[in-house]
Formats: structure tokens, C-alpha cells, sequence
């Protein structure tokens, strides 16, 4: 069986559906002579350009509007001449207007923002999500989405049966581990040499990121020396941090590294006293998990995917309460046996996905479709 694998968004920082994809691709890489998976390169592949996949260029498509124009007409062609089986799009934007050449398609939908939390979308986006998906994925041959609340989402929103849509959660890398002296790697490396508490992700207001800068605020007289440090990239509808931070007063206890890469973000978990992630709205969650198996303990929100994938590992407050964050990270900060006990539950929980097991679930559905 052959697997044409649509690669985008790599030559940039990753966001969650560039994150599934780069790993989805490193485990077909590492599994490479069991599996037989051709990469379609939507734009260069960034971490991946040392990948000894097969790998074709989709010419023209390395940014959406090209890839949702010449991607309909260049992949039916693309997978005729490749010969393929089945044909993965782990974008959500499934190209494929005029069919995939004979493969069977697969599209991983990660979420319905668009719907679900209306407003925090670009255009295209909205467009996407509302206009051309409930249009196409009824005529997809499997739907992947990545938590049973996303399932739910999907199936109100886009009227499909449930037993077209199937669940398979995000895995954990193995580099995501307790770092040994993690606080001197982050000291040399982003000069913060205090407690600190973390985020990570990228600033747009549906992460929620004000709530938390508010919460830390009320307790910086009770714990000077701790510091907050924000780990993401600018986005859509961002949070304006600084601003924020200014009007709290807070400024100087602020810290906005920007894009970690892949090399420092396991030493910043893992040298953080408290991960924080009190997001409005997530598919999944991932960095939930990466700071779990780091050893770190983790606050996050009710909202969403978040209690399926934190599952009793984290404290879990309302999204809209400063007040219950607030208490939470205090408790925290004072209660060392409860944080030692989140740590250990945090590990057991983030031991529970695996990219291998990501991919192994995958396949089956490969399997099950293939023409």
C-alpha cells in the first residue's frame, strides 16, 4: 500500500496541525520499509529537509490560496502518476475538488474553530470551515479528528455520521522527558534565573492567555521573585501581553521569548514550577501533555478537549474565573506533597500517547479504505 502524505505549513513556526504533521511524518520516517508513504510538499519542510522519504512538490502550493487552487488539479494528477493507495491531508482543507487520482482519502480535522468559537478565525478560515468542508467531507472516504469532544463538534456542525469519524489521539515525543539541570539550561539560554511559571502557544485571545496574565498578577506581592514566561509565536487576533502586563504592573516579570524551538522547549517545561494552559477552546491540547511528560504540574481549563486529555493528572479551573486560577496556583505554589503527586500522576498520564501508536491507528484506517 502506498500513502501520499500532504506536507504544509513547515517552512514556518509550527502551530498544532504543523506540529501532527512534522511528527506523523518523523514516525513514517522512522518506520520507513514497513510503510510506504510519499511526502507532497506543500512549501519547503523546514525540520524535515533531511528526511529520507520520497517526497514531490505540490509547484505553487506553499501558501493556502495556492493550495486550495492548483492543489485540486496538481494532486489528482500527482497521485495517478505515483501510483497511490490512499491519500492523507492532515491540513483539514482537502484539496480535492476534482477526486484524488483513485486513492482513497483521509482528512484529519483537528477542530471547528470556525464554528465552535466564532470570531477568532481568519477570513479564509471561516470560509473553509463553513462554505467548502461541509461540502466536501461527506464525500471523504475516512475523517480523523483527534479527541471525542472534536468528534462531537464535528458531528454537529457538519452533519456527518459518527461512524465516519474516527478518533486517534495526538502522541508525545520521547524528547519530552524531565530534563537534568533544566533551571542552568533555561538561565543560559533565556537568562531567567527565578521560579517561574509557563505558557506555550501562541498568543491569539482564544488561548486565553489574559486570564492567567491577571491571576499571576494577583499573587506577584506573595511571591516576588516568581516570573511568568510566555512561550509562542504572534498570531490572529493576538493578545496584546505587553499592554496587558503594563496595566497590571507587572511589566518586569514578564517574560515573551517567542517561537522555543524543539532543542530548549523540553528544559523549559521541565524547569517550570507550574505550566499553566487555560485555553477557551482546543482540538486537543498538546502542550498539555508535552509539559506532563516533563515532569511538570499543570493547570488548565474545563473548556473543551482539555479534561478528556488531562484526564486527573491537572487541576482544571474555569476558563472565565480569574479568581478559581488564582487559587489554583497559589495552592500550588504552597503545597509541595499536591505538586509531587501531580507530577507523578502527570507522567502516567503523558506515558499514555505515543506517535507510534498515533500512526499504528492510522494505518488501520488506511487499511480499511483503500480502494
Amino acid at each position: 500500500m502506498r500513502v501520499g502524505f500532504i506536507t504544509y505549513g513547515l517552512d514556518r513556526p509550527l502551530t498544532g496541525i504543523g506540529r501532527y504533521t512534522l511528527e506523523m511524518a518523523q514516525t513514517y520516517e522512522k518506520m520507513q520499509g514497513q510503510m510506504d508513504v510519499v511526502l507532497l510538499k506543500a512549501g519547503e519542510l523546514g525540520p524535515l529537509a533531511a528526511t529520507p522519504l520520497p517526497q514531490v512538490k505540490l509547484v505553487g502550493c506553499r501558501l493556502l490560496p495556492g493550495l486550495l487552487t492548483i492543489g485540486h488539479e496538481l494532486i489528482p494528477i500527482l497521485a495517478r502518476q505515483l501510483g497511490l493507495d490512499v491519500l492523507h491531508d492532515p491540513t483539514a482543507v482537502t484539496p480535492l475538488l476534482f477526486g484524488a487520482g483513485g486513492a482513497a482519502v483521509v482528512s484529519t480535522v483537528h477542530d471547528v474553530i470556525p464554528w465552535s468559537y466564532p470570531g477568532n478565525s481568519a477570513l479564509l478560515d471561516e470560509l473553509i470551515y463553513k462554505r467548502w468542508l461541509p461540502l466536501k467531507l461527506p464525500h471523504i472516504d475516512a475523517i480523523i479528528t483527534v479527541s471525542q469532544h472534536s468528534k462531537q463538534e464535528i458531528v454537529r456542525y457538519m452533519r456527518l455520521p459518527p461512524e465516519k469519524i474516527h478518533v486517534i489521539y495526538y502522541g508525545v515525543r520521547e524528547v519530552f522527558r524531565p530534563v537534568e539541570n533544566a533551571a542552568a539550561h533555561v538561565k543560559a539560554r533565556f537568562q531567567v534565573d527565578q521560579p517561574y511559571i509557563l505558557y506555550v502557544g501562541n498568543l491569539t485571545q482564544r488561548k486565553n492567555v489574559e486570564l492567567a496574565l491577571r491571576a499571576f498578577a494577583n499573587l506577584h506581592d506573595r511571591f516576588p521573585d516568581l516570573r511568568f514566561v510566555l512561550a509562542g509565536p504572534s498570531t490572529f487576533k493576538q493578545t496584546n501581553v505587553g499592554q496587558i502586563a503594563e496595566e497590571l504592573h507587572v511589566s518586569d516579570k514578564i517574560i515573551l521569548p517567542g517561537s522555543v524551538n524543539d532543542q530548549d522547549l523540553p528544559a523549559l517545561y521541565s524547569a517550570a514550577e507550574i505550566f499553566v494552559f487555560p485555553s477557551l477552546y482546543e482540538g486537543f491540547g498538546l502542550p498539555v501533555v508535552e509539559a506532563m511528560a516533563c515532569g511538570t504540574v499543570v493547570i488548565t481549563s474545563t473548556a473543551s478537549s482539555l479534561p478528556e486529555v488531562a484526564g486527573e493528572a491537572a487541576l482544571l479551573v474555569d476558563p472565565r474565573s480569574v479568581d478559581q486560577m488564582t487559587d489554583a496556583l497559589q495552592t500550588l505554589l504552597k503545597d509541595a506533597s499536591l505538586r509531587a503527586d501531580l507530577r507523578q500522576r502527570g507522567l502516567a498520564r503523558a506515558a499514555q500517547f505515543s506517535w507510534d501508536e498515533t500512526v499504528r491507528q492510522t494505518w488501520q484506517i488506511y487499511e480499511t479504505i483503500r480502494h
